[in-house]
Formats: C-alpha cells, structure tokens, sequence
C-alpha cells in the first residue's frame, strides 16, 4: 500500500513541473483522483484513513517535483519541441480511459456546456499569455506584499493542481512565476547556499497551497458524485485543450540561452519544422512514446485499483 501511494504520487509530482500539464489529470490517471480528494476533504473527520493515504502519497509527490524540477528546466531550455511533444502525448493517452466513464449516456445542453465552458477556461488563460505579454521573473524581493502574494500563487497553484486539466506550472508561467518558483527554488532546494531564500518563498507558497487544496476537495468531491457526466466532460474538455495549448510553450533553443528568454516556435512553425527535420521526427516519437506510457499508466493504475478493492 505504502510503496504503491508513492509511485502514483511521484508521477502525479512529476507532472506539476511541467508548463501546460496538469496534477489533477495525472492523479486520474494513476487511478487516485477520487480518494485524493475523499482523503483531502475528510482530513480531519476521518484523519487516521486519510493520513495514511497522504502521507505516502504526498512524499511520492514532494519526490517527483525535486527530482524533476531541475532536470524539466534543463530539457525545456535544451530542447523544449522533444521534451513537449512527450507531454502532449502523456496528456492526451488517458481521454479513451475517461471517455468510458460517460459512453453511453445521454448528453443534453447543460452536458454539453460543461464541455465548452472547460475549452473555454483554457483558452482564456492561453489569450491572457499571448496577448497580456507577461514577463517571467526570476527572484522575489522579500516584503510583506510578497509572502501575501507568494500565499495567494499557492491557493491559486493549488486549485489548479487539483483540477484535472488545468496546470499549477501553466498558469505560473502565464502569471509570470514559474521560472522563480519552479525553476529557481523547487530546483535548487538542495542548494544548501540558498537554503534561506528557498524556504522563504516555499514556506508561505507551501501554506497557501494546503488551504487552497483543503478549501476546494470537498467542493469537487460533492459535484463529482452528484453530476459525474458533467464533471468527466469537463475533465476531458479541460485535459483536450490544455494537450492542444502544450504546443504554445516549444520554443526555438538557437533563439536564447534560458527557456524563459527562447522564441516560442508557433511565431514560424512551419518554419521551424522544415529546418528541423531531425528534432520534427524525433517530436513525434516522443509523443508515440508518450501516448504509449500514458495508456500503460492507465490501465496499471486502473488493475492495481481492481486487485485492491
């Protein structure tokens, strides 16, 4: 039970590094979303069961986002076309999974709008990047105004961490805080030098995530029981367009040293494509590969659930 949360939490870890993907679509997958948010929302109610399902699950979790934060920032600067086009694969290999939850059902208007209006959620956030032309720093100066805004990015973080489709790391990166939470401290905990610094930025982000989790799971827990249709529509409407907006973060390597500075590539995609012919095939392998993986980790999670009940 121990070794099996830790796994599940570690992909689910892994995924909130990533600019676009989403932890709440990777708990899906892995088969833990709905006793995530049971555990979450009855923390105190029924705290001995729900703490042995977070206390395994959330070091896989903490593990997968220091392990990957530095190396994700790494592969994003090197080559962000590879490294996406494996994520787009990811998200999108668990739709055929959800869509089986809602076949067969009728979909009337107030299905179908739920559909939309999770589309539309996304886009709004891709024009608030692209037109809005937020800038991504990359240190906090420390004041009260900062540890309040650093609490409000972690209530914000953590919502979207918990809705499937929507992503923590993508809405930092349209906020303009990716590169200094993400990047700079997630991926430099271990930099004992900064030791002070990193714990001043996570202390109060880390706090504003547990309220925001805690305030919002027993809300989502409700609505998933009382309208699953709708809820699953809108998992598979916010998980479609957020694979479809992954594209927006590939950038050009040759175009800056930092992923932060690069030239996103759907400027001059084809382009970009057509000189890259080499980095083009191996994109679509990586997103083979990660459709692949997506669908081996659906159907893992989905027979470990099934031996276990």
């Amino acid at each position: 039970m121990f070794f099996d949360l830790l796994w599940r939490g570690f992909i689910v870890g892994l995924s909130f590094t990533i600019p676009g993907c989403s932890g709440g679509t990777f708990s899906v997958y892995v088969g833990v979303y709905d006793r995530l948010l049971h555990a979450i929302g009855n923390l105190f109610r029924e705290f001995k069961k729900s703490f042995s399902f977070l206390f395994p699950f959330g070091i896989g979790l903490v593990g997968g986002i220091l392990l990957f934060s530095k190396l994700m920032a790494l592969a994003l600067q090197a080559n962000s076309f590879i490294t996406i086009m494996t994520f787009v694969g990811l998200t999108l290999g668990g739709i055929p999974n959800l869509w089986k939850k809602v076949k067969g059902h009728r979909f009337g208007v107030s299905e179908i709008a739920s559909f939309i209006l999770a589309v539309a959620v996304i886009v709004t956030m891709v024009v608030f990047q692209i037109v809005g032309g937020f800038t991504d720093r990359g240190y906090f100066v420390f004041d009260f105004g900062t540890v309040a805004l650093l609490f409000g990015l972690g209530v914000i973080s953590a919502i979207t961490m918990i809705i499937p489709g929507i992503s923590g790391s993508g809405l930092l990166m349209i906020l303009g805080f990716y590169t200094a939470i993400i990047s700079n401290v997630t991926g430099n905990l271990l930099d004992f030098s900064r030791l002070g610094y990193n714990l001043a930025v996570l202390i109060p982000f880390g706090l504003g995530a547990v309220a925001g989790v805690i305030a919002i799971s027993k809300v989502l827990e409700t609505v998933l029981k009382k309208y699953p249709v709708h809820s699953y529509l809108a998992i598979i409407g916010f998980i479609a367009a957020s694979a479809a907006t992954l594209f927006l973060w590939i950038k050009d390597p040759a175009s800056g040293e930092a992923f932060v500075d690069q030239t996103p590539i759907y400027r001059d995609f084809f382009g970009y494509v057509g000189s890259h012919p080499w980095i083009t095939v191996f994109g679509i392998l990586g997103l083979a590969a990660g459709l692949f993986a997506s669908l081996a980790l659906v159907r893992l999670g989905s027979r470990e659930n099934h031996v276990r009940s």
